[in-house]
């Protein structure tokens, strides 16, 4: 008997469920299932993961380059930070995500994001790996309570 992990049981059931449905149904709601399968892992495998975004206004850019050997040279590093790491290089087929980050078209930008998705550091020029990592390593900032910067009203 073949155990499969609980993702693959709820894979194999939704594919169950396809083909069990009439020809013309798995034909005209299979491109859409599929993209919904792909879509929902890939979201899932990115929350628990940091994710480095390079935008560059193409391939050849210079900046780009120099990130992605640094990047290559300490692949371990990277691994080891679970970093995600995303090239965007092509303005025109990714335009939806450089203005999602506000990045300029033509020039290289790095964002690195937390695990969490937000925003944690942003740099127009290519960062050495060893201040990347400082940044990742670091604890983040305590949060600052704001009850305890008010004055208390002492009352005799």
């Amino acid at each position: 008997m073949l155990l499969l992990a609980p993702d693959m049981r709820y894979l194999q059931s939704i594919f169950k469920l396809i083909f069990a449905a009439p020809k013309f149904v798995r034909m005209k709601y299979f491109s859409t299932i599929i993209f919904l399968l792909f879509f929902s892992a890939v979201s899932v495998h990115a929350q628990g993961v940091r994710r480095l975004l390079l935008f560059a206004g193409d391939s050849t850019n210079s900046d780009l380059k120099i990130q992605r050997e640094w990047l290559q040279a300490d692949s371990a590093g990277v691994v080891q930070r679970d970093i995600w790491i995303a090239i965007f290089a092509d303005a025109r087929t990714f335009r939806r995500m450089y203005d999602h980050h506000d990045v300029d078209r033509d020039e290289f930008t790095l964002v690195l994001m937390r695990k969490d998705g937000t925003q944690q550091f942003r740099s127009e020029k290519p960062v050495p790996l060893k201040d990347l990592f400082e940044i990742i390593d670091s604890p983040p900032a305590q949060a600052v309570e704001i009850g305890n910067n008010k004055p208390r009203n002492n009352q005799n």
